[in-house]
């Protein structure tokens, strides 16, 4: 594996967020997924061993308001409310000119927190959306479990 030194790193240039069924474009994605784990001790100080507990993944989005409107025509058009929308797969791709693809597959997203904000001064207002990422994460072909 060579580490590439002193050259182009990814940019939000080079992200591509495609939904199914959906043209919307975020201003911000972020992700994360964690897997339970605890020590287990039995007699002295050191560990046995460790147990593992729930996986969990989520996640927020960013949008403009405009783009958001454009969220709750598509709902209103499906007649479903914003909270009962399932997303089957967002998909995020980075690729730098020349290089592979790659890709993280957000597997069955459904929103939990929606919020909200406009200031004095703003040049744009933007939704945050909280979400829940039913299935897991998937990051360039390798499932999280």
């Amino acid at each position: 594996m060579s580490l590439r030194i002193n050259g182009k790193t990814y940019d939000w240039a080079d992200v591509d967020i495609k939904l199914s069924g959906l043209t919307l474009e975020f201003q911000e994605i972020s992700y994360d997924d964690e897997l339970e784990k605890e020590l287990a001790y039995g007699k002295g100080q050191k560990p046995r061993g460790y147990g593992e507990g729930n996986y969990k993944a989520e996640g927020k989005v960013s949008l403009l308001r405009d783009d958001y409107d454009a969220l709750l025509d598509y709902c209103r058009s499906k007649r479903i409310s914003l909270f009962k929308l399932v997303i089957p797969k967002i998909i995020v791709s980075y690729a730098n000119d020349g290089g592979r693809t790659r890709s993280d597959v957000l597997d069955t997203v459904t929103f939990t927190k929606r919020s909200n904000k406009a200031a004095q001064g703003d040049k744009s207002i933007k939704v945050d959306l909280d979400m829940l990422i039913v299935n897991g994460i998937e990051s360039d072909g390798v499932k999280a479990l």
